[in-house]
C-alpha cells in the first residue's frame, strides 16, 4: 500500500503540500507586518483591507490593535472590520495584549486588546489581573465591558476577579453591571475563596 501510495503521490504530496501552505502563510503574515509598522497610511490600509479578506489571521493582532487608535479615520475603521472578522489572537501575543490593555491613549486600543483575550477564552488566564484593571479603572466604557467579557471567557479560572466584578456591578451603567453579574455567575461566587484556599 506505501508504494502504491507512493506512486500516486499521495503521502509525499500530502506533506509537501501542508509545508508549503505553511511556508506561504508565514512569507503573508511577515510581509503584512512589514507593511503594517514600515507602511504610509495608504499601505496600512490596503494591508488591512487585505487582512479583511481572510480568516483565523494570527500573528498580527497587536499592530491591527494599535492601527485601530489610528487618526487617519479611513485606516481605524479597517482596522477594527479586520479585528471583528478576520483576527485570531495567539498564546504568544498575551503579554502584548496586556500591555495594549493598559494602553490609556485610545479607548479603542484597550477596547480590541480585550476583545482579543476574550477570544483566547481560558487560554488569557494570564490576563485576569489586567482585565480587572481594565473593568476598574478604565475611562471607556465600551472597553471595561469587553474586559468583563473577557473575564466571562475565562471561567472559573479568574476567581480572583471576583470582588472587582462585584464592586463594579454595584456602581458602574445598568449594562455593565449587567454583564458583571453574568461574569460573576459564570466564574462562581465562590470562586475567589477557592482560588485563594488552593493558594
Amino acid at each position: 500500500m506505501l508504494s502504491a501510495d507512493r506512486e500516486n503521490g499521495l503521502p509525499g504530496d500530502v506533506a509537501a503540500m501542508s509545508a508549503a501552505r505553511e511556508s506561504a502563510v508565514l512569507a503573508r503574515q511577515a510581509e503584512w507586518q512589514r507593511r503594517l509598522v514600515d507602511g504610509a497610511p495608504d499601505v496600512q490600509l490596503q494591508t488591512l483591507v487585505e487582512i479583511g479578506r481572510h480568516s483565523n489571521v494570527l500573528g498580527v493582532s497587536d499592530l491591527v490593535i494599535r492601527l485601530a487608535g489610528s487618526r487617519d479615520d479611513s485606516v481605524r475603521a479597517a482596522a477594527a472590520q479586520a479585528l471583528e472578522s478576520s483576527l485570531q489572537p495567539s498564546l504568544v501575543e498575551v503579554p502584548v495584549l496586556i500591555a495594549l490593555l493598559a494602553d490609556r491613549s485610545d479607548g479603542e486600543i484597550s477596547y480590541w486588546a480585550a476583545t482579543m483575550l476574550g477570544r483566547l477564552g481560558q487560554e488569557a488566564v494570564d490576563a485576569a489581573p489586567a482585565l480587572c484593571d481594565c473593568v476598574t479603572s478604565s475611562s471607556f466604557l465600551p472597553a471595561r465591558e469587553r474586559a468583563v467579557l473577557a473575564l466571562h471567557s475565562i471561567g472559573t479560572a479568574a476567581g480572583d476577579s471576583v470582588p472587582a466584578l462585584q464592586a463594579v456591578s454595584e456602581v458602574a451603567p445598568a449594562r455593565l453591571q449587567h454583564l458583571c453579574r453574568e461574569a460573576i455567575g459564570k466564574i462562581g461566587p465562590g470562586a475567589c475563596w477557592v482560588a485563594q484556599r488552593a493558594a
